[in-house]
């Protein structure tokens, strides 16, 4: 909702603030929103995501259009449907690969942070006898067998552990997110306004 209330604004800026400043704050915004959403718990709530999201909306509409922009401006009108097409192409393309990567990036790290997790769940751990010993005799006070409740207190621990694991790994894709779009920050120099002519530029960017 953010991106398509914005679009239309920003599209009026670009005239006046040029590329370099609209992609550079929209990358500075966009790395905001993804470290901030790196500090997540499993006791996130609404608004805990609502205004990281907000922010990601605001930074994307502010590097799509002014990219979008900067890369079509000076083709041809006869080329501009070829032109419009691989620009599209190539923006899905490593897009899908983006998410594939963070993806993956998401299940090695929630088996990792569950490895880690894990032990420190021993027996000898007073914090973990302790909570095992509470949740089976409150299983085994409901009704449960000792067997039972023990086994059941293991699942709520495992399913415990595993809730941690993807938050911290969803928090570490995140991060990793952030500093992909702050190291992309100096690549805005590489930008110039575009004015759309009757002759095609030979290059957008120095």
């Amino acid at each position: 909702l953010a991106m398509a209330v914005l679009m239309p604004i920003v599209g009026r800026w670009y005239n006046a603030l040029g590329p370099r400043v609209m992609v550079g704050a929209g990358l500075a915004v966009s790395a905001f929103s993804f470290f901030q959403l790196s500090h997540l718990t499993v006791d996130v709530g609404y608004w805990d995501l609502f205004w990281p999201q907000l922010w990601q909306g605001v930074g994307f509409a502010l590097i799509f259009v002014a990219l979008s922009t900067a890369a079509l401006a000076a083709i041809e009108k006869p080329k501009m449907t070829a032109a419009a097409g691989l620009y599209n192409v190539v923006r899905q393309v490593f897009g899908s690969v983006g998410i594939a990567l963070a993806a993956t990036q998401l299940t090695s790290g929630t088996n990792t942070y569950r490895a880690h997790l894990v032990e420190k769940l021993t027996p000898g751990n007073p914090i973990t006898r302790g909570w095992m010993q509470g949740v089976t005799a409150g299983m085994q006070a409901a009704g449960a067998d000792a067997y039972t409740a023990s086994r059941r207190a293991l699942a709520l621990l495992d399913g415990d552990v595993m809730r941690q694991a993807a938050v911290l790994a969803y928090n570490h894709v995140f991060v990793l997110v952030a500093i992909l779009f702050s190291l992309s920050l100096p690549l805005v120099l590489l930008l110039r306004a575009a004015k759309a002519t009757g002759e095609p530029m030979e290059i957008i960017a120095d």
